[in-house]
């Protein structure tokens, strides 16, 4: 099986790239950050005062805030470890 593995802390992705992610997990962007990290947390944040464009550059400029892994086929997106929709995707 083929696939590519990018390290968003070397290479962030654009607001462009996380709009199309949150699209095929049927999400907004908002909805990739992870709450529980630690830099969300030392940012004293709050996920539902955060636009989805707000979410973009906070990503931007700290990647370790968005959840991980997420693995796409192009088309679906799973976000976190979540073995079962995984399998499925693969």
């Amino acid at each position: 099986m083929e696939y590519e593995y990018r390290n968003i802390l070397k290479e962030p992705p654009s607001f462009e790239e996380l709009q199309k992610l949150a699209s095929m997990g049927g999400m907004e962007v908002v909805h990739l950050l992870n709450p529980k990290s630690k830099g969300f947390k030392d940012k004293g944040l709050k996920l539902e005062n955060i636009s989805s464009t707000e979410a973009g550059e906070i990503i931007s400029e700290n990647p370790r805030i968005m959840c991980r892994p997420l693995l796409t086929d192009g088309e679906k997106l799973v976000v976190d470890f979540k073995p079962e929709e995984m399998e499925k995707l693969l």
